[in-house]
């Protein structure tokens, strides 16, 4: 009730409470009769019903209008229950269809309603941390021009909001290790605990509802001496003071801006970060972030004497050329090494290359990825030379190089295919390609073509990683042949949880289980033989 129709109900009803006439009332407040009727007995009806506060405070309820859509209420409840993300757009499509004859605008109130009534918000809590003891980092993608895309990676202290932005073209662990390495020197220290997602990297798997986190990162965690925090799934405001970054990236960054390159991305980020994103006031202090984190540095972890060695390392085979191939590049590695299987370290700017022992055999400058370049070679050898092959099947053993022999004998350019079998070795181990080659030669297959179909008949193909893990427990089992591990029987344990002993009880050397298609000696198990391929 405004200000002068509460006056006027005041006068009708103190006139009317003096004993004036309705006619009198009316004639001198200069309003109709009927009005002052209206008012009476409205305000006798408040006093015998009594009325809300709330009610009477807010407007009058209009009674309700009528809209286009009403008719097709039931249709379009069902369609948003079906497909949820359904858009205004599509929505409108959907009805045109049906006969609705609206525009676009009525539709899209009408959706914003429903899912405001059907998907109401919850809130969200805020967590206050204290300064050094909370980072969160994460990845998010953005397109440029060209069809070109940026990885940008922040991590972002909780308490100062400082942050760190950087851009790169994948998000593989080597390259979250050297994000994170980065942006503990730029903040020069180490929070307490660092919260994510379960990207790539960083979690195997779940189990259980539980995280998995893979072990190279947790041994990366625990050489900075960092608890790691991951969020639960499908919670993005768990980690929201990182995922507040990007938000303020999309509409500060992005926004009004073309990108023609990688090259332009980077140098702009590196001015926006210090001259925008550091700048900006912290959401509770008002002071910029990059006082705020000269504040909190004191209370972060300080960073160790040497850096992690971040660099990714890989197996390969080296192939019959002499090289061994990485990111569609070519590196060459010494004769004497073709057909063994190295270990590739690879840096940001250099790719080093051991032996079996962790000998160092090689140095490259590392080429960019997917260039298809390769190192030159100082020889000038054949592509195939045929001794040094031979000399490599002859390493397996009798019978690898009795094969080698043969088909040298029966075949015109026997280099391809000497080459071809020990490439083999990408996929299959040693010992069943030998195992191949013996029942090859009991039907005088000399081709490598039947020698892989036999491999793929009777054997699993193993990764480079599954051979070299093979290569290890063979190597320990040497070693530790006359010193057996021993087993204790079942029955013993049972005596020791009753505090006894049992008398005439002996332990037993631990047995491993034959690898398939072979038995414990390492010999292949007695099958049907069938000819090659």
């Amino acid at each position: 009730m405004d200000e002068r129709r509460a006056h006027l109900v005041y006068d009708v009803v103190m006139r009317a409470e003096r004993g004036e006439s309705v006619r009198g009332i009316a004639r001198a407040l200069k309003v109709s009769r009927p009005t002052v009727r209206s008012i009476l007995k409205q305000q006798q009806r408040r006093r015998d019903e009594g009325e809300n506060a709330i009610e009477a405070a807010l407007p009058p309820k209009r009674a309700p209008r009528g809209c286009k859509l009403d008719a097709f209420e039931p249709q379009i409840t069902t369609w948003l229950e079906q497909f949820p993300d359904l858009t205004a757009v599509r929505l409108l499509e959907k009805l045109q269809e049906t006969g609705f004859d609206g525009r676009y605008t009525i539709v899209r109130r009408y959706l914003k309603q429903w899912r405001a009534q059907n998907k109401p918000k919850e809130a969200v809590e805020i967590v206050e941390t204290v300064p050094g003891q909370q980072g969160q980092f994460d990845w998010s993608p953005y397109e440029l021009e060209g069809g070109l895309t940026v990885q940008l990676w922040s991590f972002t202290l909780s308490w100062s909001r400082a942050r760190t932005l950087t851009d790169t073209t994948d998000t593989r662990q080597p390259t979250i290790f050297r994000c994170l390495q980065d942006s503990f020197e730029r903040l020069q220290g180490v929070p307490d605990e660092a919260v994510t997602d379960s990207m790539p990297g960083v979690v195997d798997r779940w189990e259980g509802g539980r995280p998995i986190l893979n072990v190279r990162f947790v041994d990366f965690a625990a050489y900075y001496r960092f608890v790691v925090h991951i969020a639960p799934r499908g919670d993005g405001a768990y980690k929201g003071r990182v995922e507040r970054v990007y938000r303020y990236v999309h509409e500060n960054l992005m926004n009004g801006r073309r990108f023609h390159s990688l090259a332009q991305f980077h140098e702009t980020l590196v001015w926006w970060e210090q001259n925008r994103a550091m700048q900006r006031p912290h959401p509770a202090t008002g002071r910029p972030l990059h006082e705020m984190l000269l504040e909190e540095r004191p209370h972060l972890k300080p960073l160790p004497q040497k850096p992690y060695d971040v660099r990714e390392v890989l197996i390969r085979l080296v192939e019959s050329t002499g090289y061994i191939q990485h990111e569609t590049n070519l590196y060459r590695v010494p004769d004497q090494h073709i057909g063994d299987l190295v270990y590739v370290c690879v840096g940001v700017e250099q790719l080093d290359i051991y032996d079996g022992g962790v000998h160092l055999i090689a140095q490259h400058p590392r080429f960019p990825d997917g260039a298809k370049q390769r190192t030159p070679s100082t020889s000038h050898k054949r592509r195939y030379d045929l001794t040094l092959l031979i000399e490599r099947m002859s390493a397996w053993g009798e019978t690898a190089a009795d094969f080698a022999d043969r088909l040298r004998r029966h075949k015109r350019y026997a280099g391809p295919e000497l080459a071809y079998i020990i490439n083999l070795q990408a996929t299959w181990s040693a010992d069943d390609i030998v195992s191949a080659l013996e029942h090859a030669m009991k039907y005088e297959a000399y081709d490598p073509h039947a020698v892989e179909r036999i491999l793929q008949a009777r054997f699993k193909p193993r990764t480079l990683d599954d051979q070299v893990a093979q290569t290890t427990r063979d190597r320990v089992r040497e070693t530790m042949k006359d010193h057996p591990v021993l087993v204790r029987p079942l029955s013993g344990y049972i005596a020791l949880q009753q505090g006894d002993r049992v008398p005439g009880t002996t332990m037993t050397p631990i047995q491993e289980e034959p690898r398939h298609g072979h038995d414990t000696e390492g010999q292949p198990t007695a099958e049907t033989e069938q000819p090659p391929g």
